[in-house]
């Protein structure tokens, strides 16, 4: 039950990138995990009892027409990239843990250049046909990250609505499933965004805002919890398995 003496539970969503092989250069911390700290975090939550749920089933706990698990989770993979079909999906198919995967359609097959003016050296996204591998096991749920990853707050209502519009059509056509959720590039969304999301016809938005869902939240903008590669011993994050759990768990939410 996530009702717990009458009160709703917030629930965690976790917010993950891409994954690696060994640690990259400090600047990238922020864009990945190392495979076997993501596995150690994938068994560890099914060990502590938690339940990837999707983010109808969350919708349904909101609503009140379904009962969430005791103790729910949504795990959330931003971009698209190639790693999460190599190194996370054989650990959540041997776990047989629900996952979102959120894509940019224009990008299909290609890289991440979007981080290029930052400084940063680009990765691979899936191909299409490597996204409909990602499907095979029923454990993964693909929805948009717009077309091109641009910060929507700083588009007009026309481009605005292509971005919006065109990935979820795209998504939808080449998937025959249907694209309810936006998760908003950079984390940047504004009134005018959520309102331009609701008319697009998605349901559910999600954002890099630090917290977990409350029953009372607006579901086109919900926080999630980022997490990102710790070393074992960090001066900025103590303990990484420590760190892991205080984000799971902590009530501290940045948008009071």
């Amino acid at each position: 039950m996530i009702m717990i003496n009458g009160s709703w539970t917030p629930v965690p969503i976790l917010m993950y990138h891409d994954l690696e092989l060994q640690p990259r250069e400090r600047k990238y911390k922020h864009f990945y995990v190392v495979q076997k700290d993501f596995e150690w975090q994938m068994r560890s939550l099914m060990k502590a009892g938690y339940t990837p749920i999707s983010f109808d089933q969350l919708g349904a706990g909101i609503s009140g027409k379904a009962v969430l698990p005791e103790k729910p989770i949504l795990l959330t993979f931003d971009d698209g990239y190639r790693n999460v079909l190599t190194l996370a999906h054989p650990i959540l198919a041997s776990l047989k843990m629900k996952f979102t995967v959120f894509i940019v359609s224009g990008k299909i097959g290609k890289t991440n250049d979007w981080v290029i003016s930052e400084g940063y050296e680009t990765s691979p996204l899936m191909t299409w046909d490597e996204i409909i591998e990602l499907r095979s096991t029923s454990l993964a749920d693909i929805q948009a990250h717009t077309v091109t990853h641009r910060r929507l707050s700083k588009l007009g209502p026309p481009e605005l609505a292509d971005e919006l519009q065109m990935s979820k059509a795209a998504i939808e056509a080449k998937l025959g499933a249907p694209v309810n959720t936006i998760c908003y590039p950079y984390g940047d969304y504004d009134d005018k965004v959520v309102e331009a999301s609701k008319l697009a016809g998605y349901t559910y938005g999600v954002t890099t805002d630090f917290g977990r869902v409350r029953k009372d939240d607006n579901i086109l903008k919900m926080p999630r919890v980022s997490i990102h590669h710790v070393p074992f011993l960090s001066l900025d994050y103590g303990v990484s398995t420590l760190n892991y759990w205080w984000k799971i768990k902590s009530r501290v939410d940045r948008r009071d």
